[in-house]
């Protein structure tokens, strides 16, 4: 089995697990063991490319939408997580360079994944990879920060984060 396969099995399973033993009802389960498999892809393909499959996350995206739909969410818990996802958008077309837009695609299929808790998901994943940047400094120095990190694997550590402390 690929890498990428092996990851989104197992992402699948950690995210459903993790949903069923918080008692989600099953839209929620099946939406969130989505996230995971596609959580569990992008990583390993973030980690070796340097890129965000948009035929991984916006078919996710579209599904984990359908399913909020069907889970009968509320959309008001949503906004504060697509709020932000609109201001990494911007972020993402005045400085490409800082934030790419797969990484903004990335974070919109957090925010219908995770629902409520999107804010919770991709502020601890930002904080993550701020920590892990700024250790990169102190051990590497100015050269460090001309290095591209995957943000794709501390948005998946925080998504997984908030569901846990959800």
């Amino acid at each position: 089995m690929k890498p990428a396969a092996t990851a989104a099995a197992g992402g699948c399973v950690v995210f459903a697990a993790v949903a069923s033993a918080t008692g989600a009802e099953p839209a929620a389960v099946a939406r969130l063991a989505l996230l995971g498999a596609a959580l569990g892809a992008v990583v390993v393909i973030d980690l070796r490319e340097h890129r965000i499959p948009n035929a991984i996350v916006l078919p996710t995206a579209a599904a984990c939408a359908a399913l909020l739909v069907l889970d009968r969410a509320a959309i008001g818990p949503l906004v504060p997580g697509l709020v932000l996802v609109a201001v990494l958008a911007a972020v993402s077309l005045t400085a490409p360079a800082a934030l790419g837009m797969g990484d903004v695609k990335l974070a919109l299929l957090l925010a219908l994944g995770i629902g409520d808790d999107a804010v919770t998901a991709l502020s601890a994943g930002f904080v993550l990879a701020a920590a892990y940047a700024a250790a990169l400094l102190a051990r590497h120095g100015r050269s460090a920060a001309r290095t591209a990190l995957p943000l794709a694997p501390f948005l998946a550590t925080g998504a997984l984060g908030a569901l846990v402390l959800a």
